[in-house]
């Protein structure tokens, strides 16, 4: 199952982009110096758009894809315990018992 954005995992995304735009300043640095300069500084800005989107639409009040997402892991959690219980069978579940002799 894929993970989900909500989940602040380490496999997001954004880190694979940012670890290949770190990768291609170090070719590009290691190229020319100044064209390492000009693409460090084009990344930087990117970094800082990033940030100020990040810090401006951060995430406020639970919304109602994060609320659902949680109901439904608490119902798979409440799936898998129930599933772990010995079953205890009511009366009416009972198998039959055979008849008794007096």
């Amino acid at each position: 199952m894929p993970t989900s954005p909500d989940d602040g995992a380490w496999l997001d995304p954004k880190w694979l982009v940012i670890g290949f735009a770190l990768a291609a300043f170090g070719l590009i640095a290691s190229y020319d110096w100044r064209l390492g300069l000009a693409a460090g500084a084009l990344l930087g800005l990117a970094g800082l758009t990033w940030l100020a989107l990040a810090l401006c639409y951060r995430a406020g009040p639970p919304t109602a894809r994060s609320r659902l997402v949680e109901l439904a892991r608490q119902h798979a959690r409440n799936r898998r315990l129930a599933a772990a219980r010995v079953p205890v069978r009511s009366g009416a579940q009972q198998p039959p018992q055979p008849p008794q002799r007096p």
